[in-house]
């Protein structure tokens, strides 16, 4: 576990670097028109987020982990070796996007044994690798574009390899046991809290389609802006396991809701009302986790898809900028409905920490 997380992370941040720096440097100077620039990026994020559901469904099925994620860097290495027509690097890079984070997504959950901070800190690089691909792939091309390429393949093969090793460890000394499943039914996956918690995720992304600031049109203020992005979700598991999963979810909403309020006009705050609304990212993924115990891809999985609809109204209309009022509503509606579902959840891991 120690070992698999930083290097993860790592390989986290590169995939994202790589698929996005190749759709904004490679394919959008291709693509015939806006329209057709638009069509390729929902179908991207369809692939990279929509489809992880059931391949994280497929993923706790098989128990294949690394060999998921080793398909999912291939095929995003393989991304970078086509051009045109454009739909067919946009495929490849979507479906090994989604694959790498099913494999190694459930990996790090079950490494975890239900603590926040690990899962947070490997899904925080990848906000870092996608505002990269967008700042840079407009910028520069080559060599970036062959490095990344050949770091998506080399990862390909380091997660290879843990694959064998894994495998040919005996099962009675592997880290991840292997538990009895039992068929999942309707009633195993949908419950009021595992619902309050899709909802949450659904308007975390939408919160994040919707702010926009004059102030963080130039690249050093979105890195910064997106550095606080990564110190949320990185910030959040670790608070949550240091003081709970309720308290982490007051402090972090009514914080974002606070801040937000002061923030069109004012970097400072802005920052921090992003950085406080990302920590709830490893909290919810942990509870959804701990929900369906046995299912931890297809709660990765689901939680993506949540992403990937929260974006919808910003594909369908265009974008959009919410005021800072109804951001702050949405901050404060988020803390309405992940605390019901927290519900017990300290509790329970104070008892597993325990035993």
């Amino acid at each position: 576990m120690k070992r698999r997380l930083p290097v993860y992370t790592v390989m986290h941040f590169l995939v994202d670097f790589a698929c996005i720096f190749r759709l904004f440097g490679v394919i959008r100077p291709v693509a015939a028109g806006g329209s057709d620039w638009m069509l390729l990026i929902v179908l991207y994020n369809f692939l990279a987020f929509a489809l992880p559901a059931l391949a994280g469904l497929i993923a706790d099925i098989v128990d294949r982990n690394h060999y998921i994620a080793a398909a999912g860097c291939a095929l995003t290495a393989a991304g970078g070796l086509f051009v045109l027509p454009a739909y067919v690097p946009v495929i490849l890079l979507g479906v090994g996007n989604g694959l790498f984070h099913v494999g190694t997504g459930r990996q790090i959950l079950t490494d975890a044994e239900g603590h926040a901070a690990p899962p947070g800190i490997f899904i925080c690089s990848g906000a870092l690798g996608v505002f990269l691909g967008t700042a840079l792939g407009q910028r520069v091309l080559h060599p970036l574009d062959h490095i990344l390429t050949a770091l998506a393949a080399a990862s390909a093969v380091l997660l290879l390899l843990e694959g064998i090793r894994v495998r040919r460890v005996p099962a009675a000394v592997r880290e991840e046991p292997e538990e009895q499943k039992n068929s999942p039914t309707l009633r195993t996956f949908l419950t009021v809290p595992a619902l309050l918690v899709f909802i949450v995720v659904f308007f975390r992304s939408f919160y994040g389609h919707a702010v926009r600031y004059d102030w963080k049109s130039g690249f050093e203020a979105g890195l910064v802006f997106a550095l606080c992005i990564v110190a949320g979700k990185c910030l959040g598991g670790i608070a949550a396991d240091r003081i709970g999963i309720r308290k982490t979810t007051v402090l972090s909403l009514l914080g974002s809701a606070a801040a937000v309020l002061f923030s069109a006009d004012s970097m400072l705050w802005g920052c921090v009302s992003i950085l406080l609304f990302n920590m709830t990212m490893p909290l919810t993924l942990t509870l959804l986790a701990s929900f369906w115990k046995n299912w931890p891809g297809f709660a990765f999985g689901a939680l993506m898809l949540a992403l990937f609809l929260g974006g919808v109204p910003d594909y369908l209309a265009g974008p959009l900028a919410l005021p800072m009022p109804a951001l702050c509503a949405v901050s404060l509606l988020s803390l309405l409905l992940l605390l019901p579902a927290a519900a017990g959840a300290d509790r329970k891991g104070k008892d597993r920490d325990a035993a």
